[in-house]
């Protein structure tokens, strides 16, 4: 599985990467905004409810120590193997944001340069 997510990433990036060089620049630029609100518009809302998962989890077998919120990925070893796929879900999902704000940022700035 993690397999075809690698390939379906890197096949994205050659693509996207393919189509800021080839298309025209404002749709380019377009195009990266709007990738990069995407990845806002599920990426922050899916952190948030992983950081609350999170939380509720740890929280249910004493595990939560100070400061978790600062390294939360360090505590996945922690979450109850029944809470897993709810927690780190809601994590790979966020991670997914991430990294479509990744892939829009340099598609924006590359329309933007070639614009000017």
């Amino acid at each position: 599985m993690i397999e075809g997510l690698i390939v379906s990433g890197i096949s994205g990036l050659l693509w996207a990467l393919y189509w800021s060089v080839n298309a025209a620049p404002l749709a380019v630029f377009t195009g990266g905004l709007w990738l990069v609100g995407a990845g806002l518009l599920f990426g922050v809302p899916a952190g948030l409810v992983y950081h609350v998962h999170l939380y509720q989890s740890l929280r249910s077998v004493d595990a939560l120590p100070a400061g978790w919120w600062l390294r939360p990925t360090a505590l996945h070893h922690l979450v109850p193997t029944g809470d897993r796929l709810r927690v780190l879900g809601w994590c790979y999902l966020g991670a997914l944001g991430f990294l479509v704000i990744l892939i829009g940022l340099p598609m924006a700035a590359t329309g933007a340069w070639r614009l000017g």
